[in-house]
């Protein structure tokens, strides 16, 4: 299957059409992991140079309301997107600010927290903070 095929049925499977825009936009969130909505705007102008800023934030708050995309946000920096994949914990490096996924399931840690609470927990964002593989 190709990247393309594969968008399409991510945003079908969410209940969105795959316009030639909302692909474009998902394949540059992809490409980057994490990126924030200017530098997500400036890559795209390039490609389609009629294309405003106003048109990628109502895509990507449709996604964001479709689960698709999930915002990220970091203290201190602009908020970042990413697909929505399955859950993970995302690691700040706090030297050169590179934001990695940390692929490890937190159905334990949520499991953990209502535990421990007392409360029902159905999901949870964890980001953790250091060096990351490249600065370690």
């Amino acid at each position: 299957m190709n990247k393309s095929y594969n968008l399409e049925h991510m945003l079908r499977s969410h209940g969105l059409r795959a316009t030639a825009q909302r692909l474009l936009i998902c394949s540059e969130i992809i490409d980057a992991g994490h990126i924030d909505i200017d530098t997500l705007y400036a890559r795209l102008k390039k490609k389609i140079t009629s294309l405003s800023l106003a048109t990628v934030y109502k895509n990507i708050h449709a996604m964001i309301e479709a689960g698709m995309v999930c915002e990220l946000g970091i203290e201190g920096k602009k908020t970042m997107y990413e697909i929505n994949i399955r859950p993970h914990i995302h690691h700040i490096c706090e030297v050169c600010g590179k934001v990695e996924d940390l692929m490890i399931e937190t159905s334990e840690f949520e499991e953990k927290i209502s535990s421990l609470s007392g409360r029902n927990i159905i999901g949870c964002k964890i980001t953790t903070y250091g060096k990351c593989s490249d600065c370690q």
